[in-house]
């Protein structure tokens, strides 16, 4: 048995409302499905959601504001004005500010950019540098990706005479800054029609509005950002993001396409993935670990030299990022374990001195996905007692409003529901932690606090093509409310499963159905389940499919998402190779060792005293126990003590070492004619003495001494015959006996019996075996074999 990460939530939907949006969009009824869950349902939003270049953007001057915002940039530009460009330290701010002050420059303003220090100064706008821009010339100040919580910030600008203009799409309190425009997708004012614009979205609205056309050579810049920043991948931001991989294709951002060779990233192929996963941690690192400014100079420059140097610095940031997030994440989840699992603790708050508050949002993340509860995590300054951190939420806990229902122990805060950014004072840490939790305590139920796992459905193996995944990638780019899609195969087997990659974390192994069909899947992050998985075992896999090109081939290909084994499972390890293999994996601590034979037991203790070793020698040891996976060790001597340990067993795997004790019964059982021969030699030459006649004996017939011992004390047994000093004499028989009447005789045909199932069924045989019996409807092998 195997549990899987996630609760799976397959999606369903009703058949006959299929059908109708299947005719509509003439798709097949899988893809109709696929099209409806993204509210794609008639061919005119079809049209939109495959053609973007059919479409325009909608009006920049929907927004409220938006005109006075033009009008004073204008004003600016015409009077010679400074602009300053106020960004933020993200992939999202840096993009933003970069279309920006393009957009500017290409206006002939003069125009310069500035992105506060995450550690010294914090997110969004402060009085300092406003202060700061003010006396050294500033006349309009406009923030990107920011600025629209900034209440008091936006209120001393006034009070200096530095105009502000407002760009933003962070969460928005109830009164807006005070400001000469102020230009948000959920303004109350507005009239525009999708709220969910990234900063840089925002930016490049306004680019548009200043220009009177689109500045869709910008379009990379604004993909990237949108991306990065995981809004939602509908409506506007679908069609931007579309364009924009387009151009980051076919004409990238000079800075882009130095970052992108560092990164191995082969752009004439780019997809959301390739901005995702290469080219957004990166501008994100900079600004994580220090100042973000050679980001937005990377993005702004002209020169391919200044983009190498620039690209260089960038992805030697990336690689510190990853080795300090890495060591923070163990750190962090060692102190988890010790100090904050259970009630009290569902929202998981940590800090501590030294952890860089760059790099702890994503450290937040991958404690979300392991603990499936809301996570903040702060670095802590032991010199002014100063905690900043970031946190990342589940589904049902609104992050952002329970941080702002607390906003009395905080000294700043700003994001989303699902991500936010904070300061507080050391000393509220704990009383933070205990609000946060009462909250989630109140409001939210045991389910919640289970990860979900959206499947699209289950759909049999020989359904997967690259026809299908080609239709599949229609779908494309993939994001926040258009997740790329998770597909449930069920009752699959996995053959050839193995260990990939330079740490062998990773699984590779073919899928393959009852019918024989069968694919190919890898499995990132996931090779420890390698050693887990039986050869029958039937295996649930959810995963996403694409298509894997090698050597001109082109195949489909799962990728693993999570998995799940429903049984228990079996696994023979009854060969040296496979039995020294298991001894030498890690977690051997987690096991239970089954001993029957003394020696076994100071034997394996003495390899490994780690291993929890059990000695069994009767029934009333044969207790369930409490572990996953339960190890036979060697040969009982009775193996009802091994069946009543599978009847009783909970365990998720089962491990069958055995071998034959005091050599092979099966081989030394005499026949009834090897029993007849010696019966007549006795006759004939008794009183017989066996010790002086055992060797011509064993020479005459081809026996062993262990067969003529044994055959004698099956006639004492009868009592066909005594021994007395060495010698034997046969008794004069009664009545007729059968072998079978002799104690002796059926205890080597049921040690013939056990060492016949444990020694030389096949798999599937012990399986069926251990499977009834853990089912109570098995009898035991004596019953089976000796009647």
């Amino acid at each position: 048995m195997i549990h899987s990460k996630y609760k799976w939530q397959v999606e369903t939907a009703d058949a006959a409302a299929m059908q109708q949006v299947a005719d509509e969009l003439k798709c097949t009824l899988p893809m109709a499905e696929l099209f409806s869950r993204r509210k794609v349902t008639t061919a005119g939003q079809l049209d939109k959601f495959l053609n973007p270049d059919k479409y325009e953007a909608y009006d920049p001057f929907l927004f409220a504001e938006m005109g006075l915002a033009v009008d004073r940039i204008k004003q600016a530009i015409e009077a010679e004005e400074q602009i300053l460009v106020y960004g933020d330290y993200d992939a999202d701010g840096v993009t933003s500010v970069t279309v920006l002050l393009k957009t500017l420059r290409k206006l002939g303003a003069s125009a310069d950019f500035y992105i506060p220090n995450r550690f010294t100064e914090g997110y969004g706008p402060n009085v300092a540098a406003f202060t700061q821009a003010k006396d050294s010339g500033v006349d309009l100040l406009i923030t990107v990706d920011n600025g629209i919580s900034a209440l008091d910030v936006m209120a001393h600008a006034k009070e200096i005479g530095l105009d502000v203009i407002v760009t933003d799409h962070h969460e928005a309190k109830e009164t807006m800054p005070e400001a000469v425009a102020v230009i948000h997708p959920r303004h109350p004012e507005s009239n525009y029609p999708f709220p969910d614009l990234a900063g840089v979205g925002v930016a490049y609205k306004l680019a548009h509005a200043l220009l009177g056309e689109e500045p869709t050579e910008l379009l990379d810049l604004v993909a990237i950002g949108t991306v990065a920043d995981l809004v939602s991948l509908t409506d506007e931001n679908r069609l931007f993001v579309q364009k924009g991989l387009r151009i980051l294709r076919e004409n990238a951002n000079i800075g882009v396409s130095a970052l992108a060779k560092l990164a191995s990233a082969k752009l004439p192929e780019a997809t959301e993935e390739t901005i995702g996963f290469m080219i957004a941690p990166r501008l994100n690192a900079v600004g994580r670990l220090g100042p973000a400014d050679p980001a937005a100079d990377l993005l702004l420059t002209e020169d391919p030299e200044e983009a190498v140097f620039l690209a260089e610095e960038i992805d030697e940031a990336n690689k510190e990022r990853q080795t300090i997030v890495a060591q923070i994440a163990e750190e962090a989840i060692a102190m988890i374990e010790a100090e904050f699992l259970g009630e009290g603790n569902e929202v998981l708050v940590i800090g501590k001195a030294g952890w860089n508050p760059g790099v702890v949002g994503i450290v937040a993340s991958r404690l979300v996905d392991r603990y499936a509860r809301p996570v903040i995590v702060l670095g802590i300054d032991e010199v002014t007692g100063i905690a900043k951190g970031s946190g990342r939420s589940i589904e049902a806990f609104h992050l952002y409003q329970a941080l702002d229902a607390n906003q009395a122990l905080l000294k700043a805060f700003g994001g989303h529901p699902m991500a936010a950014g904070m300061t507080l004072d050391v000393a509220d840490v704990a009383t933070l932690r205990t609000n946060l939790s009462q909250l989630a305590r109140e409001t939210l139920s045991p389910e919640d606090f289970v990860s979900i796992l959206r499947v699209e459905e289950a759909i049999p193996v020989e359904t997967v093509t690259i026809d299908f995944i080609v239709q599949l990638n229609k779908l494309a780019p993939f994001g926040t409310d258009n997740p790329k899609p998770v597909f449930a195969l069920e009752g699959v087997r996995l053959s050839g499963t193995k260990r990939i990659g330079t740490d062998k974390n990773h699984l590779k192994t073919a899928i393959t159905a009852d019918s024989g069909a069968s694919i190919d899947a890898v499995g990132f992050g996931t090779g420890e389940l390698v050693e887990k998985i039986s050869p029958m075992a039937k295996v649930d896999v959810v995963g996403e499919l694409s298509i894997n090109e090698w050597n001109n081939m082109r195949k489909p290909q799962l990728r693993i998402v999570d998995l799940k084994i429903g049984h228990w499972q079996l696994f023979d390890v009854r060969s040296r190779a496979e039995w020294e293999k298991l001894l030498q994996t890690d977690g051997m601590a987690d096991k239970v060792f089954v001993c029957f034979q003394d020696g076994t037991r100071e034997k394996l203790l003495a390899e490994n005293a780690n291993l929890v070793c059990a000695q069994i020698q009767s029934i009333d040891d044969c207790t369930d126990a409490a572990t996953k996976d339960l190890i036979f060790a060697d040969m009982p001597d009775d193996v009802a003590l091994l069946e009543a340990l599978v009847t009783n067993t909970s365990a998720d795997r089962i491990y069958l070492h055995v071998e034959a004790k005091n050599g092979n019964a099966i081989a030394s059982m005499p026949s009834r004619q090897h029993f007849a021969q010696l019966y007549a030699v006795l006759k004939k030459h008794q009183p017989f003495p066996l010790a002086q006649n055992m060797s011509r004996l064993c020479k005459q017939f081809s026996w062993t001494d262990d067969q003529v011992d044994f055959m004698s004390r099956v006639f004492f047994d009868l009592n066909f015959a005594t021994i007395e000093d060495g010698v034997i004499r046969l008794n004069e028989i009664g009545e007729k006996r059968n072998l079978e009447d002799s104690a002796v005789y059926k205890a080597r045909v049921y040690r013939i019996a056990m060492e016949q199932k444990l020694l030389y069924s096949n798999y599937n045989e012990l399986y069926d075996w251990m499977e009834k019996l853990m089912n109570s409807k098995g009898n035991s092998i004596l019953e089976e074999t000796v009647k």
